[in-house]
């Protein structure tokens, strides 16, 4: 992963903290040696260098469903979820990289196939995708960036939703929760001004 954000940097990167100053220097080596076998970013990397060409996560697999939870921080509901759902397919999207280690160390542990990670900022990969390839998209608790100068990183806008809603299959949902009055405002008012948006259950 660190070689690929050297090499593609501007995929990687984003506003806020990528890594805690806490983090191991085992932690370190687990991301260098195991990351790439059980991550997705050379295939949106790849995808993303190709103008006819967008990765479909459906293709050689049998799972039932493919799910993406968007910044899954320290990846309790990830895991849980893929727990819940061994038939399912989870995308984990996170620039943390303390969170990624902590997924990652579950996922070598118990030797989990139904969890692929992604380092790379969420924008490409959304650009990277097919589209109606994805039953669910789960964004939970979004960095709400308070301060109003800082409201222009926010990751959930018009674009993005449209970006995301494009993804979903014929039934797909997208789910999204914030506990930030302002953002859920916001967010509000964008899903509002679109018909598309019908898919999104919204909640704060």
């Amino acid at each position: 992963m660190f070689d690929l954000n050297n090499k593609f940097s501007e995929l990687y990167q984003f506003h806020g903290r990528r890594i805690s100053k806490r983090i191991s220097a085992s932690n370190i080596e687990l991301i260098k040696n195991k990351f790439e076998e059980y991550s997705i970013d050379i295939d949106v990397i790849h995808s993303l260098n190709k103008q006819d060409y967008n990765l479909d996560l459906s293709l050689n697999n049998n799972f039932k469903k493919i799910i993406i939870e968007v910044g899954f921080g320290n990846g309790e509901y990830l895991i849980s979820s893929s727990k819940k759902n061994p038939d399912f397919l989870y995308i984990g999207s996170e620039v943390y990289i303390n969170g990624i280690a902590k997924v990652l160390k579950y996922i070598t542990k118990y030797n989990v196939s139904n969890i692929k990670l992604c380092g790379i900022n969420f924008l490409y990969l959304l650009n990277s995708l097919k589209f109606k390839t994805i039953d669910e998209i789960y964004v939970i608790n979004p960095d709400p960036w308070p301060k109003k100068r800082h409201n222009k990183r926010r990751l959930l806008k018009r674009d993005s939703l449209i970006s995301m809603n494009r993804l979903l299959k014929e039934d797909g949902k997208i789910f999204i929760s914030t506990d930030s009055i302002d953002y859920f405002d916001e967010i509000k008012l964008a899903i509002n001004s679109e018909k598309q948006f019908n898919k999104i259950i919204f909640g704060c």
